[in-house]
């Protein structure tokens, strides 16, 4: 799995991140946090994390000055800010110094996982997905797995559920996910359930609502914002486009 250092000189947020956040679902597991941005310094530049969740407002160190020390010292990282102040010229500094993106406190863990299946996106190619063990084999319950979320693509599918029902470890159903597909659980999900939202909306009878809970997105604006991540263009777009 990916690596990610949190730092918020706020506790509670830290708490709410780490623990809120379905982070083995999205590939990711989260080594290290610290409320003093001096101090982690130090500690990401030692634990060599794949992203950096930071917080723009801090005393000490702000997240730009944060940032752009972790980068000079050599560090490949990918940074997302956290902020509840943005400002035009905040983000402008952001993404001039490299950032990858942007999140709004009080945070909404969509929007959380959205910038995650971004990231894993650009890590898997940037930087294969890490294996712990190799000699994985083809499992036939992990076989069943696959057909199952292709076949059940519009529930809620988690790795608690599937660890559950076909007595594999989260972290086994994560490595084979790794292995097999070099992406993760939800980027998985995602791409099955895009797949199907194409091929409905060549169905004229169906309206883009209809589609997206077709597709398991109770909230259109939400379907809408994965549609455009996945395809680069909004749902009614593509339709005018074909």
């Amino acid at each position: 799995m990916w690596k990610v250092f949190l730092v918020d000189d706020e506790e509670i947020i830290l708490n709410q991140i780490e623990q809120a956040v379905p982070w083995m679902d999205n590939g990711f597991e989260v080594i290290g946090r610290d409320t003093n941005p001096g101090r982690a310094v130090k500690q990401v530049l030692e634990l060599k994390p794949d992203v950096i969740i930071s917080d723009l407002r801090m005393p000490q160190l702000d997240g730009h000055t944060f940032m752009r020390t972790v980068k000079e010292a050599g560090l490949d990282v990918e940074f997302v800010m956290l902020s509840a102040y943005g400002t035009f010229e905040d983000a402008r500094t952001f993404f001039q110094q490299e950032g990858f993106d942007y999140l709004l406190k009080p945070l909404q863990i969509q929007e959380v996982e959205l910038v995650l299946e971004k990231l894993a996106k650009k890590l898997a190619k940037k930087k294969p997905f890490e294996v712990l063990n190799d000699d994985l084999g083809i499992n036939p319950a992990f076989s069943e797995l696959i057909e199952y979320v292709r076949n059940n693509y519009s529930e809620k599918i988690t790795l608690d559920q599937l660890s559950r029902q076909f007595g594999l470890s989260a972290g086994y159903i994560c490595n084979l996910f790794a292995k097999s597909y070099n992406t993760t659980l939800t980027c998985f999900v995602t791409k099955v359930r895009m797949e199907h939202a194409v091929e409905l909306m060549k169905d004229k009878s169906f309206s883009l609502k209809a589609v997206a809970a077709e597709c398991g997105y109770k909230d259109y604006f939400y379907f809408n914002k994965v549609f455009k991540g996945y395809y680069g263009v909004a749902p009614s777009q593509y339709i005018s486009e074909k």
